[in-house]
């Protein structure tokens, strides 16, 4: 069965000539019903353009000062003045030419501050660590040390504590937290949490996901819990996973495994973990509401979009979960997705009477 072939808005221009002028037109106000779905298709085409479009909101942010904001707003001005076209068409406008040109250039002479790599390529932390400081999260200054937080679904949240550590709540996610004077404890009851830990060299910073504990002294990492396992990925610094049961701790598999930045270890319970080396920016796309999915089995794609949305995203028959989808997509919604899925894939759409919506695989032979 072959995927049908659609163009993408923007796909046969350079990524950042056309994340610039996306962002421009996405600063000037809200996008119509069908600009939001071209600019959906165009950062979910591949990583290149998701990255991009990073890289141009970074870049806009120089800007924030009183001086930049003012040079911003003259920039803006001539833009928009000269057309409300859509960004893909926008390009062709001096106008517009000059804010992307602008932001560009901010990106090219910035690149050392935004991707400093002795390499030549980008550096995950720093990367991550800008992202997740621009998550559209709502924040909780409470400072509290001994409590509860929790997420719903479709919902994402952060967590300033204390000591100055940072949780980041990841969808449908929980985590009770307990200092003491020589521990900082935090129990991930479900979900997803990301750490960025305050460095205290007298209290280690322990996560128990499981029936494994993850102790670290000052680093950023994430933890993630699932029904029968549990996965760490390490950002920055260091961390030891180790058994949470002194009883266990003894047993060959459950022996403590120190972690490097850019491992990831998975563990089901009771068993040996594996460490394998992964992309951590794709990992942690979702403090940003986004996912990547490559190459992946429709049935795998649905199974975490639903983590999302009470929206459940519901497969017809057995061919629909057999093909397969690479991309990088929003993830708080599940109609838009479904939408540029059809676009993507042999697939049709519709509304259930209960609210979901049902993907189902078209016939090859039957399509356009």
């Amino acid at each position: 069965m072959k995927r049908r072939s659609t163009k993408i808005p923007g796909g046969d221009k350079d990524p950042d000539d056309v994340a610039a002028s996306w962002m421009v037109r996405l600063d000037s106000g809200s996008l119509s019903g069908q600009e939001q779905m071209e600019f959906d298709s165009w950062l979910s085409e591949s990583s290149a353009n998701y990255e991009a479009f990073q890289r141009a909101k970074r870049a806009w942010g120089i800007f924030e000062d009183p001086d930049g904001r003012l040079k911003l707003n003259t920039l803006r001005e001539s833009a928009l003045a000269y057309s409300r076209k859509p960004p893909k068409r926008l390009l062709i406008g001096m106008g517009v030419a000059g804010v992307a040109a602008s932001l560009l250039v901010i990106i090219g002479l910035n690149a050392g501050l935004l991707w400093p790599s002795s390499g030549g390529s980008p550096q995950a932390a720093p990367a991550v660590a800008q992202r997740t400081a621009q998550a559209p999260s709502p924040r909780d200054d409470s400072k509290l040390v001994n409590a509860e937080f929790a997420t719903a679904k479709a919902e994402r949240r952060t967590v300033d504590l204390a000591d100055g550590s940072v949780l980041t709540l990841n969808t449908d996610s929980a985590v009770r937290v307990d200092y003491t004077s020589g521990r900082r404890a935090v129990e991930l009851l479900r979900g997803q949490v990301l750490f960025e830990v305050a460095k205290d060299h007298h209290r280690p910073f322990v996560v128990q996901a499981g029936d494994r504990l993850v102790t670290a002294l000052g680093t950023v990492f994430e933890v993630r819990l699932d029904q029968d396992s549990m996965k760490v990925v390490l950002v920055e610094g260091k961390v030891v996973v180790d058994a949470a049961d002194k009883e266990m701790a003894s047993a060959e598999a459950i022996m403590p495994m120190v972690m490097s930045p850019g491992q990831e270890l998975v563990a089901s319970f009771g068993s040996r973990p594996k460490i394998t080396k992964v992309n951590v920016e794709k990992n942690l796309l979702w403090s940003d509401g986004f996912v990547e999915f490559n190459d992946d089995p429709l049935t795998d794609v649905v199974q975490e979009m639903n983590r999302y949305s009470n929206q459940q995203l519901v497969l017809a028959d057995a061919a629909s979960g057999r093909l397969r989808l690479s991309g990088v997509f929003r993830v708080d919604d599940p109609e838009r997705f479904a939408a540029i899925v059809g676009e993507l894939l042999p697939i049709q759409s519709r509304r259930l009477a209960n609210g979901d919506i049902e993907l189902t695989a078209v016939d090859a032979s039957s399509t356009p």
